[in-house]
């Protein structure tokens, strides 16, 4: 086959590290499962439907010291002058109730951040079985999953990131136009 035929291979992302933690590829890496998300205001929405934009998907906890460091940079990205096409996404997995959760937000005056619920593990999972199939795995807390606009799932980073970071917004930028 002429060289020319050859598909060009798609670019990898830039390299972000943030602390101790580096981004980690996913390979093979899985379209954007339909995922219902519940809010903390009520309601509830599925993810899948935010395909065609870029989305940073991070999972929380109110008992992780990391996460009140992280979740107000995050709802500084979620501003919506800040970054026009990228949604940005917090999902707690307590499972102490909403009312606990919609304190620890306040007590962290997050503002533009949406936050979801999973109380039941059907969005992520910690247990090597997964047994409610989550299709997000949790290896550590907190953690961020990074969806390009195709709806593939890129990869993540676990910890807390400083998503204000110049190398952060390259990758950010890269998952626009992948």
């Amino acid at each position: 086959m002429p060289d020319s035929v050859v598909a060009a291979q798609p670019a990898l992302p830039p390299s972000f590290t943030s602390g101790r933690h580096q981004f980690t590829l996913l390979s093979p890496q899985r379209i954007l499962p339909s995922v219902r998300l519940f809010s903390l205001g009520g309601g509830s929405f599925d993810l899948a439907t935010l395909r065609g934009q870029p989305i940073l998907l991070n999972f929380w906890a109110t008992w992780c010291a990391a996460c009140r460091i992280e979740l107000p940079i995050l709802d500084q990205l979620a501003e919506p002058t800040r970054n026009d096409d990228l949604k940005v996404i917090a999902v707690s997995e307590d499972r102490v109730g909403r009312e606990q959760v919609s304190r620890f937000v306040q007590s962290l005056s997050i503002r533009n951040l949406p936050i979801y619920l999973d109380p039941n593990g059907y969005v992520a999972h910690s247990d090597p079985d997964n047994r409610t199939e989550a299709p997000f795995a949790l290896y550590g807390m907190p953690i961020t999953y990074l969806i390009a606009s195709s709806g593939r799932i890129v990869g993540y980073m676990p910890g807390a990131a400083n998503w204000a970071e110049p190398s952060a917004s390259a990758l950010i930028e890269y998952l626009a136009g992948a």
